[in-house]
């Protein structure tokens, strides 16, 4: 059985209208006959009564149930337009306060860049008051050498849509003096997709730009040092080759002098080789990474080495990593690594293959392979044959970007590594 229906008001009306008409009769029968006496038939008169009542009943039903529907409705219909405007209201509330105490400078902003709206955290990084930022312009608080960048993006956003997040630019304090910020800009659009105004973020980020600009200067120093040292230890190492050369002719009888003579020379060239290892290492992390073909690399750094014994397979076209832009010593060190140590090698084979984890590159050779308990040790900086740190170097280079590098052949069936790119941080184009 279903609920049991609460009466309406129009039902307790109709109930009093039926009483009070039911009342009236008995009353009307009363007063009758204390005016007209007369023997009253009360089982005639009470059915008359109800009948009336009834009929009193009915016709208020017809008449008026209409009228109370449409006021019943019109009600429901105010109450419930009163706590939509309440749930917009709060709604409103919540987003003025989100934006006006948001801890990044917001603001909205025309579509001739003129500000409409500021908070807070705005007005302190600019050191505007509101009123001064609402009579103002974007580009007239901005350095003029970044104006040209803010007017290009807001181009680009009117043609494009979406966020565009800009590089780093310098707004302009009112005291004069620049500021940086980094921006993250939205074009605001109406149903019909026409754009209606921007909605700029502006992140304080002045104090840390500072520190880089520090850091790059420091960097800077210490880079012009190194270079300078290592040129001077590199001219000192040719002319040390050059005297012992000249020393090894001079006693070309003296065979225990000549084996000494090849211990120095070898000495010197793993000197040479550490110092432009140096340079390789110094140069980590200090360019910007990017995106770099798999197969142009190895194609390219295995053209210079001696290979041509060797089958190379470059793996598949139009696989790009993001990594650092040294990458390309990853694979020469790989290849230069199979040529040192893989023994009697017939082929190089490089394979991709993606994982959940990502994506696997992976290096292989026919070689004599690394035994299991050397897997792991052969990244460690110094351990090797030669200098030690040709492979070092490929994990650090790798590392810059979140890649790693482990070691997985069986002994004595050749080398091979494995290269694992997270996701996100590789591109796979369509092969032609």
């Amino acid at each position: 059985m279903g609920a049991k229906q609460e009466p309406t008001s129009f039902d307790q009306k109709l109930f009093i209208i039926f009483i009070v008409t039911f009342a009236s009769m008995i009353a009307f029968e009363f007063i009758g006959q204390y005016l007209y006496p007369y023997e009253p038939d009360w089982r005639s008169n009470l059915i008359t009564s109800f009948f009336a009542s009834g009929l009193a009943v009915i016709l208020a039903y017809f008449l008026l149930n209409p009228y109370y529907e449409n006021i019943s409705r019109l009600r429901d219909e105010t109450e419930k337009r009163h706590g939509i405007e309440r749930d917009l209201k709060e709604h409103e509330e919540r987003l003025r306060r989100t934006f006006d105490q948001s801890p990044v400078g917001a603001a909205l902003c025309s579509l001739d860049l003129r500000f409409m709206q500021v908070n807070a955290a705005l007005c302190e990084i600019t050191g505007y008051s509101k009123e001064e930022l609402l009579s103002r312009s974007m580009p007239s608080i901005t350095l003029p050498e970044d104006r040209e960048q803010l007017v290009q993006c807001a181009a680009s956003l009117k043609c494009d849509g979406g966020d565009l997040e800009a590089h780093d630019l310098r707004l302009v304090k009112k005291n004069g003096e620049p500021i940086w910020v980094h921006p993250s800009v939205r074009i605001i659009r109406d149903a019909d997709g026409s754009p209606l105004y921007f909605l700029p973020l502006f992140v304080d980020i002045h104090d840390r730009k500072l520190a880089e600009e520090a850091l790059q200067k420091s960097n800077k120093k210490l880079s012009m040092l190194s270079s300078i040292t290592r040129h001077d230890i590199k001219n000192q190492l040719t002319g040390l080759g050059v005297s012992l050369q000249l020393i090894k002719h001079e006693v070309p009888d003296d065979p225990v002098l000549q084996e000494r003579i090849d211990k120095m020379v070898a000495c010197s060239d793993a000197i040479e080789r550490q110092i432009e290892f140096t340079r390789y290492y110094e140069e980590l992390g200090t360019l910007h990474a990017g995106w770099f073909e798999v197969y142009k690399g190895v194609l390219e750094e295995g053209a210079q080495l001696p290979l041509e014994s060797i089958t190379l397979d470059p793996g598949r076209k139009g696989i790009s990593i993001y990594a650092d832009p040294l990458i390309g010593k990853v694979y020469y060190n790989l290849f230069e690594n199979s040529l040192r140590h893989g023994g009697h090698m017939n082929k190089i084979s490089i394979t991709e293959d993606e994982t959940d984890n990502g994506l696997v590159i992976r290096y292989t050779d026919d070689g004599i392979g690394i035994p299991d308990s050397e897997k792991e040790k052969i990244f460690l900086k110094g351990y090797g044959k030669n200098t030690g740190l040709g492979l070092f170097l490929i994990r650090e280079i790798l590392a810059t970007t979140g890649i790693s590098i482990i070691e997985n052949g069986k002994p004595g069936k050749g080398a091979q590594f494995e290269i694992l790119v997270p996701r996100g941080e590789y591109r796979i184009s369509p092969e032609e």
